[in-house]
């Protein structure tokens, strides 16, 4: 998670992929919102890895993250060339 952290902390809003940033804005948050909520993500907010669909080698963790505005986010992220943030939207 730390990798992922440095990652969104450089790159900002470039890290999440379009619909993770379409998605945070239908809840309310701003870009750099989305980005504070990644950068606050701790170890108990875990959920689950899992593997993608179009490839069972390829990881992805899942967390649920509180947001400022009393939703809670469902995040999916993998460490990878691109963006990281795959999903951010309500749980």
């Amino acid at each position: 998670m730390d990798e992922i952290k440095t990652v969104v902390a450089r790159l900002g809003k470039m890290a999440f992929t379009q619909t993770a940033l379409f998605n945070s804005l239908a809840m309310g948050l701003s870009a750099d919102e989305a980005v504070g909520v990644i950068l606050t993500l701790s170890r108990g907010m875990f959920y689950k890895s899992m593997t993608t669909h179009a490839d069972h080698t390829l990881w992805q963790d899942v967390y649920h993250a509180p947001c400022r505005n009393g939703l809670t986010a469902y995040v999916k992220m993998t460490l990878r060339n691109g963006a990281v943030i795959i999903q951010f939207k309500e749980k």
